[in-house]
């Protein structure tokens, strides 16, 4: 950890203020995506649009994923091994 900073900021209409600025930095890393994709509103795999890929585990049941091919034309498909 690094010690934190106070640095004086002028306010527009003229006041000081002291600001303290921390040495604190958080990286996260990417998470694992899942090997499901949803081609989003009429798209097909073999086409360009949008395509969606959840995080690993997070993949919407049987269910939703057969209302959203129902209702907005979203296609789930499931990678190859």
């Amino acid at each position: 950890m690094t010690q934190g900073k106070d640095v004086m900021y002028k306010t527009p209409d003229g006041q000081s203020v002291k600001l303290s600025v921390e040495g604190k930095y958080k990286f996260q890393p990417t998470p694992k995506q899942s090997e499901w994709q949803c081609f989003l509103f009429g798209n097909r795999p073999d086409s360009l649009g949008i395509v969606y890929r959840p995080v690993k585990g997070k993949v919407p049941n049987l269910f939703l994923r057969l209302m959203m091919r129902i209702f907005f034309d979203c296609l789930w498909v499931k990678d190859k091994a």
